[in-house]
């Protein structure tokens, strides 16, 4: 008679019907007085059932992309809308604080906000939403600063302070109007990102 360790490492083979009949003989004689090796055997019988890891619910659906899509769109378009307004007032007064106003206060402020928004196309690269929201506000400050120092050379500011002009107002007008588009920017880019599923 065959001991149970050597019908025991058999036991798989014998269950998936791949060993030599003479095995399979041997296998079945031990198998009719040993309790143990028949309960191995129907163990090794048994269906193995496995996990499967439940699919992610997705965390997007077509009304939060489109609820994106249209944050995005409206936001350029509005955003559009006011730099063709500075613009053509700019354009139409062209001398004088006004002018100045249309120029530093609204186009800056106004074009960084809107050069911003290209970076989000690249929500998916950030890590959160927070994290996106305030790149989107740096983005916008950044790009104002930058629109500043070039109308600062552009306009001859160091002139304009000198001038009876009220260049206070220029700047006391921008640095409200930059404010509030960084702070629109961190608002609706977080809401842009929410809506596509960072959190």
């Amino acid at each position: 008679m065959m001991k149970c360790e050597v019908v025991q490492d058999l036991l798989a083979l014998y269950a998936d019907d791949c060993c030599s009949e003479e095995s399979k003989k041997l296998v079945e004689e031990h198998l009719r007085s040993c309790p143990e090796c028949r309960k191995m055997l129907e163990e090794l019988k048994k269906p193995v059932v496995r996990e499967v890891a439940s699919a992610p619910v997705p965390a997007l659906t077509r009304v939060d992309q489109w609820k994106a899509s249209i944050i995005q769109s409206v936001t350029m378009f509005l955003s559009f809308i006011a730099l063709v307004a500075g613009v053509s007032v700019e354009a139409y007064t062209p001398s004088g604080t006004f002018n100045g106003v249309c120029s530093l206060a609204v186009i800056i402020p106004v074009t960084a906000f809107l050069l911003s928004q290209v970076n989000w196309y690249f929500v998916r690269q950030y890590r959160s939403k927070g994290q996106f929201s305030v790149f989107s506000m740096l983005i916008t400050l950044l790009l104002s600063l930058c629109g500043y120092v070039w109308a600062w050379v552009h306009y001859d500011l160091t002139v304009a302070l000198s001038s009876s002009e009220s260049p206070l107002v220029l700047f006391g007008v921008g640095i409200g109007l930059t404010l509030s588009f960084c702070i629109l920017s961190m608002v609706l880019s977080g809401v842009y990102a929410e809506c596509l599923g960072k959190e």
